[in-house]
């Protein structure tokens, strides 16, 4: 059976940066690249030596790869430095050249840094390394470009029970200020260990391969369950993406699980059917002979099911690996998924430790993860479980159909390519690069005026209906002395319906804006006293359009805007209440993109992928701020 993730995976996805203690003088760092083509690094300065090389990984050099170019191949200890614990060099079985660099640190850190004082140009670039577990539960990655104001962190979790080496892909989860990758000034190497520690890791092999043309997602619906095929099948084809079935094959047809037609339906759709082959005890309890008759045997009725394509890639079973089952997957399988809390470079080099993000975690991750591979042309690969018609019929193990289809919203609207495990191997993945078209400037009247209601009502109750074009709506709650709790717009014609901010403001008032598709509509107000809501749908014209920069701020619910964009913008918001704190990017063509969704205290900034005529909405409980730039 699918178990629920543990606290320690769910967390990760969050986890968020330590800071290193101090901030270190950058210094000079010279080394000679004695290893063939890749990158020398004189003073700092990045410096191509030769050409790019695009071999695939053999398994005598793994974790190790000739792909790419090398930044650095730690065959000169005073190239790093340490910065929390010890740092020594090793020479035995180490994946390339005469050694690797090793730091221990006694507590649950061990970290150290590489300094580029000319700048190191990592922009179209991806980054991996080989690392040594010894003992360690995530690996940061955290690339200052230029400084801690302004970085991008990766986060990669390590299998708890793999001690060894293993090539890790360093995709981005987290971004601070405004990072420039064309001017990386430092790497930091951070690794946490147990709680009480010691901590001790070893890296070597650090490079870098060119990105991909635009950022992609893998979809990769785990057990086979026929809400799949019932609910998530038809929305994905209207999009024209083909998602990939994660199933173990003894269990194809069984009680709420998609039989082998429907499967072959979905092959036949473009949909990877992939080996997940649970068992009765996990791999890596498993004797070296029995798990490797398992994951061979499970491949092999995959393939003879007729899923030779999808039988290629492997998702682990409850995300656990070691040394022992890493190495029969490799000989078994092209690539293999399990938890990582990081999206990754395409394609990953580390192919067969690919890392996963839950799913349906919305608000604490997934949208950031999606923003960032679209900012920077990498890859996420998200696990959804069993998707529910009905809120009420889920758990912590399975996905809304409502944030089933924020997702599918949020990807299409960031412009991601939805690619499948073969797409990634085959090198068929698609995308052109591009992020639409330029963005037309605007003239006269963008949205035509619609209608004007006015509607009172005392206490908790529904409101008469009233009719609205296609296009935005505004909507001004006030209550007349005691505040409005909550405030529904539901569609009449099919029941949709949206939560409006209607509280937060000392004055007990507050305003939101929203797209709307033309029809009949009702309020559902909570409240304990009278109340009033002006709902209006102004006229928008070329003239009113604000430029960028903006800056505004406020207490409790409101809205920003219009103002004019031309593609992605930033967002730096703060926010100084205990309660919910969501602030929405909305457009006139009518798209939606939350932005931000946190509990209490904010201070950061978020990427909006917008164009034209926009909004930004706000509901808070306290004081905020918001700027948006260019």
């Amino acid at each position: 059976m699918d178990q629920p993730l543990s606290r320690r995976r769910m967390v990760a996805t969050l986890g968020v940066t330590t800071a290193l203690a101090g901030c270190l003088d950058p210094r000079s760092t010279g080394r000679a690249n004695e290893s063939g083509p890749g990158v020398d690094s004189t003073d700092g300065e990045a410096v191509e030596t030769g050409e790019r090389s695009s071999d695939p990984v053999s398994d005598d050099s793994w974790p190790a790869i000739e792909a790419g170019e090398v930044v650095s191949d730690f065959e000169s200890a005073n190239e790093w430095q340490a910065v929390v614990g010890d740092i020594e060099t090793v020479t035995d079985e180490v994946p390339t050249g005469t050694q690797a660099i090793a730091v221990d640190g006694d507590e649950d850190r061990a970290a150290m840094r590489i300094d580029f004082p000319r700048g190191l140009d990592l922009e179209g670039w991806d980054v991996s390394m080989a690392i040594e577990a010894k003992s360690v539960d995530r690996i940061h990655l955290e690339f200052m470009a230029p400084e801690r104001g302004d970085h991008l962190t990766s986060i990669r979790d390590v299998p708890d029970e793999y001690e060894g080496w293993l090539r890790l892909d360093f995709g981005y989860i987290q971004k601070h200020g405004d990072p420039d990758l064309t001017d990386v000034r430092r790497l930091n190497v951070v690794a946490v260990g147990p709680e009480n520690g010691p901590t001790r890791f070893a890296a070597d092999d650090l490079r870098r391969t060119e990105a991909a043309d635009n950022g992609k997602a893998i979809l990769a619906l785990y057990g086979g369950f026929r809400s799949h095929y019932d609910l998530a099948a038809d929305r994905l084809e209207e999009r024209g993406w083909a998602a990939t079935a994660a199933v173990d094959p003894d269990r194809i047809g069984g009680s709420g699980r998609m039989n082998a037609d429907e499967l072959r339906r979905l092959r036949d759709r473009g949909w990877d059917v992939c080996s997940y082959p649970t068992g009765d005890q996990p791999l890596t309890q498993m004797p070296d002979d029995r798990r490797r008759q398992i994951l061979e045997r499970k491949r092999d009725d995959l393939a003879e099911l007729g899923f030779d394509a999808g039988s290629r890639h492997c998702f682990v079973p409850d995300d656990r690996m070691d040394q022992a089952t890493q190495t029969v997957v490799r000989d078994l399988y092209e690539s293999a998924f399990l938890f990582g809390a990081s999206p990754t470079g395409v394609p990953p080099t580390g192919i067969h430790l690919s890392p996963l993000i839950w799913g349906p975690d919305l608000h604490g991750g997934v949208r950031r993860a999606i923003n960032l591979c679209d900012q920077y042309d990498q890859l996420v690969a998200l696990r959804i479980p069993k998707v529910v018609a009905d809120d009420a019929d889920g758990d912590a193990n399975s996905m809304s159909l409502s944030d089933f289809e924020h997702l599918l919203d949020h990807l299409e609207h960031r412009g991601l390519d939805v690619v499948t495990p073969s797409d990634v191997i085959d090198g068929t993945m698609g995308g052109d690069g591009t992020t639409g078209e330029p963005t037309q400037q605007l003239q006269g009247t963008i949205l035509d005026g619609g209608r004007h209601h006015t509607i009172d009502g005392r206490g908790s109750a529904e409101s008469s209906t009233f009719d609205l074009l296609e296009g935005i709506a505004t909507f001004e709650v006030a209550g007349d002395g005691d505040p409005v709790l909550g405030v529904e717009l539901v569609a009449v014609d099919d029941s949709d319906r949206r939560m409006l901010p209607a509280a937060g403001s000392d004055t007990g008032s507050s305003e939101s804006i929203v797209p709307v598709v033309g029809g009949t509509y009702r309020l559902v107000v909570e409240a304990d006293g009278e109340w009033t809501v002006v709902v209006d749908q102004p006229a928008v014209h070329a003239d009113d359009l604000a430029t960028l920069p903006v800056d505004a701020s406020g207490s409790g619910s409101s809205f920003v805007g219009p103002f004019l964009t031309e593609g992605d913008v930033t967002l730096e918001a703060t926010h100084d209440g205990e309660g919910q704190f969501v602030v929405d990017g909305i457009g006139a063509d009518g798209h939606r993109e939350q932005l931000i969704n946190q509990s209490g205290p904010f201070d950061s900034n978020r990427s909006y992928s917008a164009g034209g005529a926009a909004w930004i909405t706000v509901h808070a409980d306290g004081n905020w701020t918001v700027e948006i730039t260019g």
